[in-house]
């Protein structure tokens, strides 16, 4: 999930993680539905990104 909020696009994210685009995409749709968000929708999306940075900031 991470990488896929840095980069932008699903292709891309596969890419930098040397994964099949279609592999990224079933670990994002396991992760919405764990947390109960749509990563396919810019507000999924950012409140991803949201998430992620209050994480590191806690784990800072």
């Amino acid at each position: 999930m991470e990488t896929y909020c840095a980069a932008g696009s699903l292709r891309r994210a596969a890419e930098l993680l040397h994964l099949h685009h279609s592999s990224v995409a079933r670990r994002l749709e396991q992760i919405g539905k764990a947390l109960d968000l749509d990563l396919t929708e810019p507000t999924g999306l950012l409140r991803a990104r949201i998430a992620l940075t209050a994480w590191r900031l806690l784990n800072d």
